[in-house]
């Protein structure tokens, strides 16, 4: 027996210079995603409306986009000593 909940996600990209001081321009892309089902509750022990949902992804989404990035060659110079 297959359950199928219902997903609720938004996908987003962003474009940032390279933390790792080369300042190359990056696109990174993301997709946050929870599903609409019983066992996603919230902290009064309630299931989880849509608008709940949807305001943890766009925190999570936010802090996500202020996060630094570092591209590979980079972060490779930086395995390497």
């Amino acid at each position: 027996m297959k359950l199928y909940f219902e997903p609720v996600k938004m996908n987003t990209s962003k474009t940032v210079k390279c933390a790792g001081g080369c300042g190359r321009r990056l696109t990174r892309s993301k997709t946050f995603m929870q599903t609409l089902n019983p066992f996603n509750k919230n902290a009064e022990g309630q299931v989880k409306s849509r608008r709940e949902i949807y305001d943890e992804i766009h925190a999570e989404l936010t802090a996500w986009h202020k996060q630094p990035e570092t591209c590979i060659h980079c972060q490779k110079g930086k395995s390497n000593q």
